[in-house]
């Protein structure tokens, strides 16, 4: 089958809900638990588009500061933050990341698309949020999952090999009181002996009650792209795309893995991304930068790939 439930994964976390109890997502918040309505902050209210979503501004926040926002109404398969960050100074850049992105099912039966986001810089300034998305080209469920439980699904023969992919969640089964809330809590690309290429994510119920979703994958093609060069288990690399202009491009990093061998396969995972302004001689540059890391037992390469949402 092209998609695949690692079992045992969902057994181990069935075991442990049995004795610690589940914790529920958190809600939108800034630090200081304010709730930060993304549609509001974008004069969007009432609005439903798929696709260039909307933009709007964080404000001001402090370095090593976060912030939670929500998206309502939410209507398209996939959605993907991006920043154009601003208020970098001579000496320090402005920099900000996305650290969580999860999806919500609420009790009336509502969509939302939740993600913080922080300042992961030394200076106090702002970013302009751009929120994109992608429609599905395929979609299946989960199945009733359990609170806390987690599925490892596999898409195989991920082709093109130049593209890209990004996976949206539908959750379903909100009841009248509690939500449905699931969250994709990790992916990464394999290169079998074979040569094949497979997408691997991990979805993850973050709510309090056993509902289940359904997945939407989607993908995005490049000519953009570069070589890891020589990766050895374990190790890392971090590369930047400088001058990275329009301001409102959202990245979509994709990754195609290279040199599996004999019985091992080639496993390499995108780690962090994130975005940052710098002061060039007084002029403001916009910068996009990400961390590949070799998560599998064999030295190998790869090709980044770097596409749009």
């Amino acid at each position: 089958m092209r998609k695949t439930a690692t079992l045992i994964a969902l057994i181990l976390a069935a075991m442990a809900a049995l004795f610690t109890a589940p914790q529920a997502a958190n809600a939108a918040t800034t630090g200081d638990g304010v709730s930060l309505d993304a549609r509001k902050a974008a004069g969007a209210e009432g609005v439903t588009l798929n696709s260039a979503v909307s933009s709007w501004y964080s404000g001001t926040v402090g370095a090593g500061g976060t912030q939670s926002w929500q998206w309502n109404n939410a209507p398209a398969d996939a959605y993907k933050v991006g920043f154009s960050p601003s208020g970098a100074s001579t000496s320090a850049v402005c920099q900000f990341q996305v650290t969580r992105t999860w999806y919500v099912q609420q009790p009336g039966g509502e969509r939302e698309f939740h993600f913080t986001i922080k300042n992961t810089g030394t200076i106090s300034c702002g970013t302009t949020i751009l929120l994109n998305s992608l429609s599905a080209f395929t979609n299946w469920s989960t199945g009733g999952v359990n609170p806390g439980a987690t599925q490892t699904w596999q898409w195989n023969n991920a082709n093109p090999l130049n593209s890209a992919h990004l996976v949206g969640l539908i959750p379903s089964g909100a009841t009248g009181t509690t939500a449905c809330q699931f969250e994709v809590t990790r992916t990464w690309y394999v290169q079998q002996p074979g040569g094949e290429r497979e997408f691997h994510f991990n979805v993850k119920n973050v709510g309090t009650i056993a509902c289940s979703a359904s997945i939407r994958l989607a993908n995005a093609t490049t000519s953009t792209s570069w070589s890891t060069g020589a990766l050895s288990p374990g190790a890392s690399g971090t590369w930047h795309w400088n001058n990275a202009n329009p301001l409102t491009a959202v990245y979509l990093p994709g990754l195609s893995p290279q040199g599996a061998s004999g019985l091992q396969s080639c496993d390499l995972e995108i780690t962090a991304e994130w975005y940052l302004q710098r002061l060039n001689s007084g002029t403001a540059e916009r910068e996009f930068y990400l961390t590949v890391k070799n998560v599998g037992s064999l030295a190998c390469t790869g090709t980044v790939l770097l596409a749009t949402a």
